[in-house]
């Protein structure tokens, strides 16, 4: 395997060509970037970091590693009602991997840039014997006082979810070996959706131009854990009505083999969808892009989960404990 470049030149060679677009980067020559936010909007700043084998799998292609490394962060932009603006790579890559797969991995992250109009401001670069890791930090913009935040729910607001649940972490059983006879269109489903994450910026932008009070959050560690989030901030309870959480194609293919599946489409993690509770008006308001699957109650910290035969279950951060 051929050496691979060294740090300056990575950066010359494969990002600085996506720093172009904006002059906030200064073509990546200098220390740092410089940027204003527009007039009558607040920044929002976001960090995720990602390691090799634990947050994304070190054999899949580097194109689509890219991207989710990207795309994780503008769902947190997207989760407060912001839109993107620059972002800061910081990478460290295994000494072995080649040039090349750094190539690609610019390339997909280029692409994705290009795509969601983020500019790359910056970052770091780095070799390391132990696993390749990322850890990317976005800023984005949100009028004036206008984020959304876990902490708006009320008692009697309707909860409500972008997307289908569950795909994601399907699809990751899926790449380890289970469901081997899933049609093969819809294992392809299921792949793309853990490859691939679909930061919800139309949803959030509909979401701020309403003006209305609205809780939210995106679900990236699964429903179950994250409903929680709002619950702790908000001082509220929740319950869910199972039957109302949409579910993909090929995610109804997949419990009609195995109903057991539902804790690992309720906690499996990897949805980047969002989650937003309001009044039953103001979501009713922004549309089919939101399914309603449930409400908020006033028994704080408790949330409950109603199954198909009307049964309560408590439902805890890997799934439901029991059914009364």
């Amino acid at each position: 395997m051929a050496a691979r470049s060294g740090e300056f030149e990575l950066i010359a060679r494969h990002f600085a060509p996506i720093a172009q677009s904006d002059p906030a980067a200064l073509s990546l020559k200098d220390d740092a970037a410089v940027f204003s936010p527009p007039a009558g909007h607040e920044v929002v700043v976001t960090t995720d970091a990602l390691v090799a084998d634990v947050h994304f799998r070190s054999i899949d292609e580097p194109e689509l590693i890219a991207k989710k490394v990207l795309r994780v962060n503008l769902s947190d932009l997207a989760a407060m009602g912001a839109r993107p603006g620059g972002v800061v790579l910081s990478s460290g890559y295994n000494r072995d991997l080649s040039d090349d797969w750094v190539a690609r991995f610019a390339k997909g992250f280029g692409e994705d840039c290009a795509a969601y109009d983020v500019s790359l401001w910056g970052g770091d670069t780095v070799a390391t014997p132990g696993p390749t890791f990322f850890s990317l930090t976005a800023f984005g913009y949100v009028p004036m006082g206008r984020a959304l935040r876990r902490d708006l729910a009320k008692p009697g607001d309707v909860l409500a979810v972008t997307g289908t649940l569950g795909d994601a972490a399907l699809g990751l059983a899926l790449l380890n070996g289970e469901f081997p006879d899933l049609a093969p269109d819809l294992a392809e489903f299921l792949k793309d959706r853990y490859w691939l994450p679909q930061p919800r910026m139309t949803e959030s932008a509909a979401c701020i131009a309403s003006k209305q009070r609205l809780a939210a959050m995106d679900i990236s560690d699964g429903l179950a854990g994250d409903c929680r989030k709002i619950c702790s901030a908000s001082g509220v309870g929740l319950v869910i009505n199972r039957d109302a959480v949409p579910l993909s194609k090929a995610a109804r293919a997949v419990l009609d083999g195995d109903e057991d599946q539902w804790s690992r489409i309720l906690a499996g993690g990897d949805d980047y969808e969002l989650l937003i509770a309001g009044s039953p008006d103001d979501v009713a308001a922004l549309g089919d892009a939101f399914t309603v699957i449930g409400g908020v109650t006033d028994e704080v910290g408790v949330v409950s989960l109603i199954g198909t035969d009307g049964k309560m279950a408590e439902l805890a951060d890997g799934g439901f404990d029991h059914f009364k």
